[in-house]
């Protein structure tokens, strides 16, 4: 007799219980994971979750913050254009002739002499004041300050 004889006849795996137990535990070990590869799995989807979850906090507060801002630019248009509108009725509402009127009457508003002009010279385009304005400059504030004595006195 010969000990390594091919055997004649078909092999199915339905009547050998260790074959099939042995392949059983083969695609069991493959679909198995162990506990630590488990552990690292939940751990990678959570990061995932609480990073879209932190993209999604800051969408939403970058659009709350647009939103704000384009209303205070609204609110400073419409603050803006009250301000030219109120401007613009100061100023057509301003009378130089009451303005004038009310000075002389009320304020004792005088009309400036002849003496009380200063003339300039412009030469270069540099001002150049006459010597003799500057001798009348040094001329009223000595009366200035006897005007000064004087009412102090009184």
């Amino acid at each position: 007799m010969v000990i390594s004889e091919k055997k004649l006849y078909n092999y199915y795996l339905e009547d050998d219980d260790i074959a099939i137990a042995r392949i059983r535990d083969k695609y069991e070990k493959r679909r198995r994971m162990k506990g630590s590869t488990k552990i690292k799995c939940l751990l990678f989807v959570t990061t995932l979750f609480l990073l879209g979850m932190g993209v999604l906090f800051q969408h939403s507060r970058i659009n709350a913050v647009n939103k704000d801002i384009v209303q205070l630019e609204k609110d400073l248009k419409e603050i803006q254009m009250i301000n030219d509108t109120k401007e613009g009725q100061l100023l057509s509402s301003l009378d130089l002739n009451y303005i004038e009127s009310y000075a002389k009457e009320e304020l004792g508003m005088i009309e400036p002499d002849g003496e009380q002009y200063t003339y300039m010279a412009l030469s270069n385009g540099a001002q150049v004041v006459k010597s003799d304005l500057e001798s009348e400059s040094a001329q009223n504030d000595e009366s200035k300050l006897v005007s000064w004595i004087v009412n102090l006195i009184n």
